[in-house]
């Protein structure tokens, strides 16, 4: 489980999460925290590959100030696309790209969740909006507390970190749909058929 001692890496998960945070100005939170944040490359390039999109130049200018505490994680899926987008494309080619994107986020986190495991501790705080995203956790190897949007922002306020911060994020819920505090512990000694979903912050144990 998070505390505030503890220093497990953050995985976000899909592009949800960051831009609820740019939104509701608590990017510069994530560097109060003292923890290493990992992007997988998909996720970044939602992001901010498109600088018409909203928030993207506040998302793309913390990547660049995060430096060392930011790990983008490049992914097979990520660089088969930029591949891609980078050479002169066949009509066919430009279908399977367009083709592709629709789902290359969650193909991106499949093959990061299967290759990858934290270095200097043993588990991993997986921050996320899709719904999608816990089932991807459910059957790996080391200890996950899954957490979305609300419940992380409310934890952090606990810790007096930013007790301002849940406020500030119900404030664009009308902007943006936020997911109920929802938070999930993944006990890789619990058989894989017994573990459970993310849950209400106030009905976990």
């Amino acid at each position: 489980m998070m505390t505030r001692a503890s220093r497990e890496p953050i995985v976000v998960a899909d592009a949800g999460p960051l831009l609820r945070l740019a939104a509701a100005g608590l990017l510069p939170m994530l560097a109060r925290l003292n923890r290493r944040i990992v992007l997988v490359d998909r996720v970044e390039d939602e992001l901010v590959g498109d600088a018409s999109k909203p928030y993207a130049e506040e998302i793309r200018r913390w990547v660049a100030a995060e430096g060392d505490a930011l790990l983008r994680v490049s992914t097979i899926v990520g660089e088969g696309i930029a591949s891609l987008r980078r050479r002169s494309r066949t009509p066919e080619e430009e279908a399977r790209l367009k083709s592709g994107l629709r789902n290359s986020g969650e193909l991106a986190l499949r093959e990061f969740v299967d290759h990858w495991r934290p270095d200097d501790v043993s588990s991993a705080v997986v921050l996320y909006e899709d719904r999608k995203v816990p089932g991807l956790f459910l059957e790996v190897d080391y200890p996950v507390t899954l957490m979305t949007t609300r419940a992380f922002v409310r934890t952090v306020a606990s810790w007096g970190v930013n007790t301002d911060a849940p406020a500030a994020l119900e404030a664009i819920a009308t902007q943006y749909d936020l997911k109920p505090a929802m938070v999930g512990e993944i006990d890789p000694e619990t058989p894989v058929d017994l573990r459970r979903l993310p849950q209400p912050m106030n009905e976990t144990p």
